[in-house]
């Protein structure tokens, strides 16, 4: 990611409505089948960290840490004031096996190529202690992919299928798996297909409404509200989205 994404992240990420729609989602997921409560969590990928905060008012007796492989993501981590950093690749985690009982890693693991993942994948199960959760959200369906991967430098979009698939080969108990960000998908597909020209400068899709379109921030927000409530209370996954999300356990 460039530095202005970074910035737009930092920015952004406390009241976006995606940000704050995609944390009910997590919300749901992890408190309908997290039965043990996590001492050491990592958010493998952490950002600009918010994430890390999150986590800690959720978890409160928890010791979060966040690795980034990038010095942009980190400083701003530490400007919100997180102590427990380290710089690193998800590919070659600086931990020792069965370190976490809880791992989150959000839009990081597609960054890597179909044939790339196996290592990443393989890396983030070794460190999860046994009965660990561990909750991967990426962006969903290649025929999605645009300018805004590019500019996130996204290699690849998965399906619920493929992410399945994925956790399974690494020995881990799929807990769930679902679509996100349902009710703007065919929006979201129009939009992608016109920019689908790989001319031009790569821009992300996640920035601030334009100015006098506030309003629809807290909108926007509650239809991925909807979203959770039906996670929350409906055991049906969403059928399709712009992204997909998974929860899988460690065995014992």
């Amino acid at each position: 990611m460039t530095p202005e994404e970074y910035k737009f992240l930092y920015e952004l990420e406390e009241h976006h409505w995606w940000f704050v729609g995609m944390r009910n989602v997590v919300a749901v997921l992890l408190d309908s089948h997290n039965s043990v409560v996590p001492a050491r969590i990592l958010d493998a990928g952490c950002g600009t960290g918010f994430m890390m905060s999150w986590l800690r008012r959720r978890f409160v007796n928890a010791k979060v840490h966040g690795l980034d492989r990038s010095p942009n993501a980190l400083h701003y981590c530490r400007a919100r004031g997180e102590p427990l950093l380290v710089r690193g690749s998800v590919a070659e985690l600086p931990f020792s096996n069965n370190a976490f009982d809880l791992i989150v890693t959000f839009d990081v693991l597609n960054c890597f190529s179909p044939e790339e993942a196996a290592r990443p994948f393989a890396e983030l199960a070794r460190i999860l202690a046994g009965g660990g959760m561990i909750l991967i959200r990426v962006p969903a369906l290649q025929l999605l992919y645009s300018q805004h991967d590019r500019a996130v430098s996204s290699a690849h979009r998965y399906t619920a299928r493929e992410l399945a698939d994925r956790l399974a080969m690494n020995g881990l108990v799929l807990e769930r798996v679902t679509y996100a960000n349902t009710f703007l998908f065919p929006v979201a597909l129009v939009w992608r297909w016109l920019r689908r020209s790989p001319g031009g400068t790569p821009q992300s899709d996640v920035k601030p409404l334009p100015r006098g379109l506030g309003w629809l921030n807290p909108l926007l927000a509650g239809l991925l509200a909807i979203e959770a409530w039906w996670l929350k209370h409906l055991r049906w996954r969403l059928p399709v989205g712009l992204t997909v999300i998974a929860l899988a356990r460690k065995p014992q």
